[in-house]
């Protein structure tokens, strides 16, 4: 009875184990599987909005097609028909770019790679990450200066033309079938035509491309209008006193000075040579050619500020005659004594008499 017993249970314990070992084989396969698919996905490179764009990736479960707005992975083809769009990276900065541009972003190891066939891209870049733009012809890589911002545009035309615009830091341009590279310094404007510079001097607005910022900003709800009270009416009648004048402001912000003049200095050198076919770069110019121009501005040393008063007129002097004569006199002029008068005057010397002179003697 017991060697029966112990005989029926056997079968159903080895039972137990082997479905066990078959559920940690398929969870053994199916973590596998997971890892496998995971390491397969492309990583994310950033999101990018647009216009008329469409973003083909390709993934462990076949080949996506998005329109903006989008993620963008590693391998992703962007296709920009017309119009702007705007990738915002994940490691920081962005990149405009004007249609019509086909381009493939590639990321590895933190380095993100953009192969661009045709189109006008603009990275404006705040990691130190690298950055590389390749075209069929040209490899253009970023440069910062002092750690500042990358900010610079290149465009490469269907012809195989490309211009390039360096406003923040510069850019290394190599040939790829060449091993000499040329770098436009910062604020430079430069052409190319087959990997080799065409001009140094282009149109800034031709090769620009910015992406218009105003489609990023979302619509502000409009507020709901609420019932506002209507306004009181003034009316104007017999006893109502006029209003006073309502008091305006008066600006007493000072007056913004005028910008000082400093003397502005012209360098004037020999013209600078490039020669893609020599071997080595030309010598540096002499600088005995270099001449230092320095405009000024000549000043007077005294300067006088003030106003002059007029010098006062004199009074004109007469000639002593013409001053006496012209003095009024207090007297009346004095008649001269008739006959008959000197003859009564000498009578009254004789009796000691004071004679009378002068009209109004009485006799």
């Amino acid at each position: 009875m017991f060697r029966s017993t112990i005989q029926n249970k056997l079968p159903g314990n080895w039972t137990r184990v082997l479905a066990v070992a078959l559920l940690a084989m398929v969870a053994v396969l199916l973590l596998r599987e997971g890892r496998s698919a995971a390491q397969d996905f492309p990583g994310v490179v950033g999101r990018i909005e647009g216009d008329d764009l469409e973003v083909i990736t390709t993934t462990p479960g076949g080949v996506e097609k998005n329109a903006a707005p989008t993620a963008v992975a590693s391998g992703s083809d962007v296709t920009l028909r017309s119009g702007h769009a705007l990738l915002m990276l994940d490691a920081g900065g962005e990149v405009s770019i004007c249609g019509p541009a086909h381009f493939k972003v590639i990321k590895s190891s933190g380095a993100v790679t953009l192969a661009l066939d045709y189109g006008r891209v603009h990275p404006s870049l705040e990691s130190a990450d690298t950055f590389t733009i390749y075209t069929p012809t040209i490899v253009a890589t970023p440069i910062s200066i002092s750690g500042g911002l990358r900010d610079m545009t290149l465009g490469l035309d269907p012809t195989g033309e490309m211009c390039v615009l360096t406003t923040r830091g510069a850019m290394r341009v190599e040939p790829q079938f060449s091993d000499q590279s040329v770098i436009v310094p910062q604020g430079g404007r430069v052409s190319l035509a087959g990997g080799q510079i065409q001009s140094l001097q282009i149109d800034a607005a031709a090769c620009s491309c910015e992406f218009p910022r105003a489609s990023l900003e979302r619509s502000k709800p409009v507020p709901s209008e609420t019932p506002s009270t209507p306004p009181l009416s003034r009316s104007v009648g017999l006893l109502n006193h006029p209003l006073p004048p309502e008091p305006k402001s008066v600006d007493e912000s000072p007056a913004p000075s005028a910008p000082k003049e400093g003397p502005i200095y012209t360098v004037l050198m020999p013209p600078l040579s490039f020669n893609a076919n020599a071997p080595e770069p030309p010598p540096n110019p002499d600088p005995e050619t270099i001449l230092l121009v320095r405009e000024v501005r000549l000043r007077p040393t005294v300067v006088f500020r003030g106003h002059v008063n007029p010098a006062p007129t004199q009074a004109a002097v007469l000639p002593p005659s013409q001053a006496i004569s012209s003095k009024p006199t207090s007297e009346p002029p004095q008649t001269q004594p008739g006959f008959f008068d000197r003859m009564r005057n000498f009578f009254r010397k004789l009796g000691g008499h004071t004679p009378c002179a002068g009209a109004g003697c009485s006799t």
